[in-house]
């Protein structure tokens, strides 16, 4: 085992210092989340300097090199500061008030760590949306990014299939099949150990193939094969997650797909046909999604649900007390024991007992109080809007293309964040503001040179008519 991480390390330093010589910051930001994704400590860790180091570490480190070195060669594009940008601003400002006026480590027992979940959940993920805004767009540039992206689809649906096969030979790295390890073992949960992970991540592949791919080259036969060998793949990798919020997250992502890329008569005649196909599903199949069988029995599943009703109540009763400021962050599982004692009413408050939140929204409005979650969701509100506007903006089809990547993202994230707590990792919000980053920066650099030009021909325009007066 040292011999195998001595010759991995020599590896990653390897790539670490071409990534530094000829590397673009958008390649090492993909490389990060993918080795968040692929590799986390259970696959390789070495501890040095009172830290342990993951692959994501090492190549986080070479982002921050990389970004010295942008900023000393003044290559980084100076930022206007957008509404989006002073709310994330106060945002992380009351975030971390809120974190470091609490225990940093864990009170009870399973409670993750509140200074980890705050450098990972939100700390990086945001470093690297002011990273990207920073960053000067190229087309070029962003190629490798794509190709890293679709072979993490391919490796990611191979690897579902394979779980749900069993064929434990064929899975890496081999730390997968081990039960022990992480949640959800019996469904396709992927290197993450996780299956709400594995399905995010899933669809964020799915977004930039179709968009990147048949939308923006529909001629280019090669391309429409290898989205008709990876769409089914990803799609049978979704299904065998067995969770509901991530194939609820594909019902949207396919949506959105269809309404702002297709027109006319295909895309009203698919609409119905989707609408229809959910309505019938539902209607046949809706009691049996409460209670299936997943890695443990129906009933399991069932309860699963219904504890969800306790989270709401116990979320709500908690928030009536702390109304403004919360309870701190990371600190649900800290202070709800009293209101799990609760007897006014028929809900058994008592089964989520032991368990962090499953409700990204009443997380922060427990921790957080009505300041963080109103400046949360006005984070979210704002983004959106930009890339709205860069979406309908006269710029080329591949910068709008990058718009309605975020969209999509945030459309799965906001829905998982309705069922889950996404923050406990640096996976999920490093791929929501990555492409936000994208998106804002694709706002700044071509939606005011669009603005620029389309007034230089309004101004030439007036010069001809009153010349033609003359």
């Amino acid at each position: 085992m040292p011999v195998l991480i001595f010759c991995s390390g020599i590896a990653v330093a390897t790539w670490a210092v071409i990534a530094l010589v000829r590397g673009s910051m958008f390649t090492t930001i993909a490389l990060f989340i993918i080795s968040a994704a692929c590799f986390p400590a259970e696959f390789v860790a070495l501890d040095a300097g009172g830290l342990t180091w993951t692959m994501e570490r090492l190549w986080l480190l070479v982002l921050v090199i990389q970004l010295a070195l942008s900023w000393h060669q003044g290559r980084l594009i100076p930022m206007r500061f957008e509404l989006s940008d002073v709310a994330i601003i106060l945002f992380l400002a009351w975030l971390f008030v809120r974190t470091v006026t609490q225990p940093l480590g864990s009170v009870v027992p399973e409670q993750p760590a509140t200074l980890m979940h705050f450098v990972n959940g939100y700390l990086i993920p945001i470093g690297l949306y002011f990273v990207l805004r920073h960053s000067r767009l190229d087309k070029e540039d962003l190629k490798p990014v794509y190709w890293l992206w679709m072979a993490l689809g391919l490796y990611l649906g191979a690897t579902a299939i394979l779980e749900i096969a069993k064929v434990w030979s064929l899975v890496f790295p081999s730390f997968i099949a081990d039960p022990t390890l992480g949640i959800h073992f019996g469904r396709a949960r992927g290197p993450m150990l996780q299956s709400v992970r594995l399905g995010m991540c899933l669809l964020s592949c799915i977004t930039p193939l179709l968009v990147f791919s048949v939308w923006l080259k529909p001629n280019d036969r090669l391309r429409w094969v290898g989205v008709g060998v990876m769409l089914p793949l990803l799609w049978a990798a979704v299904f065998f997650t067995y969770t509901r919020s991530i194939w609820m997250g594909l019902i949207a992502v396919t949506g959105m797909l269809i309404v702002f890329c297709l027109q006319g008569t295909p895309r009203r005649a698919i609409i119905f046909l989707m609408v229809t196909a959910v309505a019938v599903g539902g209607a046949i199949k809706g009691p049996s999604l409460i209670a299936f069988k997943r890695e443990y029995s129906e009933a399991e599943t069932r309860e699963s649900t219904y504890m969800r009703a306790a989270m709401l109540y116990v979320s709500l009763e908690m928030f009536k007390d702390r109304p403004l400021a919360g309870y701190g962050f990371n600190q649900f599982q800290v202070y709800n024991g009293p209101y799990l004692a609760y007897r006014s009413t028929n809900i058994r408050l008592e089964s989520i007992r032991g368990y962090v939140h499953h409700n990204s929204f009443l997380s922060l409005l427990v921790d957080l109080g009505l300041v963080g979650f109103a400046l949360y969701m006005f984070v979210l509100g704002s983004l959106c809007v930009q890339s709205w506007a860069v979406w309908r903006a006269n710029v080329p089809q591949w910068v709008r293309g990058l718009s309605l990547s975020a969209l999509a993202i945030c459309a799965v994230h906001t829905i998982q964040m309705a069922f889950h707590e996404v923050s406990f990792s640096a996976i999920e919000n490093s791929m929501l503001y990555a492409a936000f980053g994208l998106s804002i920066a694709a706002k700044q650099q071509f939606c005011f040179r669009a603005q620029r030009a389309g007034t230089q021909t309004s101004v030439s325009d007036i010069g001809r008519h009153a010349s033609f007066a003359r």
